[in-house]
């Protein structure tokens, strides 16, 4: 599976980082200007909130 990179994401994503934290499947996203992001290795993840997506 390839990943949607969040380009130009700065912020670290993590348990203190002031965003929702949502399980997803195997892993934890963490909501963030309606979408919901993954911090994986070196780069973001963008997943989409199917409710929001138009």
């Amino acid at each position: 599976m390839s990943c949607k990179i969040h380009q130009n994401h700065d912020h670290v994503h993590g348990a203190n980082c002031g965003h929702e934290a949502i399980q997803h499947d195997d892993h934890i996203d963490y909501l963030h200007d309606g979408h919901l992001h993954h911090q994986h290795g070196d780069h973001v993840d963008e997943h989409a909130i199917p409710e929001l997506e138009s």
